[in-house]
């Protein structure tokens, strides 16, 4: 089955929910390319239907590599208990880690949070160590889809694939997180 990644990215970014990089060739949004953890946090506050708030937000961004396109995404995501980072440097100062590579487990991680999932407290619903095969049982993707997405390297597409999979994928509390995005402001309705 030929997947058409593309077409899948428009659509996305007709939603208002993928920006792209601005490269000048495959309509600028790098689907070759290796996903990137700062990427992955940023579709994840879209997928939310948070991005609008994540924008408007005055919290403190505590991650001394923080790329300046994102400090208002992770002073967000850090406020709100998203991410905590990937530990301190040498001075003591919180690091994100933005351009390390995203695996599909760690990514999915994001999904299953955005679908109203958590890996934390008495009784988790997943471990990120767990959260393909927690995908596949949620009904966010299928068994093969999960091997596929997690054979070498994980790559933009995929992120774009996994993102459209989440958009109709059902919630812990029932629906749809699309709806949940519409109502949030993360659905662009302009035409």
């Amino acid at each position: 089955t030929n997947v058409d990644y593309n077409a899948m990215a428009d659509g996305l970014t007709e939603m208002g929910l993928l920006k792209g990089t601005g490269a000048a060739y495959g309509s600028g949004y790098e689907l070759e390319r290796q996903a990137v953890r700062v990427e992955g946090l940023v579709m994840f506050i879209r997928l939310m239907g948070e991005e609008n708030a994540a924008l408007a937000s005055t919290a403190v961004n505590p991650f001394a590599d923080s790329p300046s396109w994102a400090d208002r995404y992770l002073a967000y995501a850090y406020e709100k208990g998203y991410t905590t980072g990937i530990g301190t440097n040498a001075a003591g100062k919180l690091m994100f880690g933005p351009n390390n590579t995203i695996t599909a487990g760690e990514y999915m991680t994001f999904v299953l949070r955005a679908l109203g999932y958590t890996e934390s407290g008495i009784n988790p619903d997943f471990t990120w160590q767990n959260a393909m095969d927690t995908a596949v049982a949620y009904g966010v993707i299928r068994q093969s889809e999960a091997a596929l997405l997690s054979g070498g390297s994980f790559t933009r597409a995929q992120v774009v694939y996994m993102s459209v999979c989440a958009l109709s994928a059902p919630t812990k509390t029932g629906g749809i997180l699309l709806d949940k995005t519409a109502t949030n402001g993360g659905y662009n309705q302009s035409t």
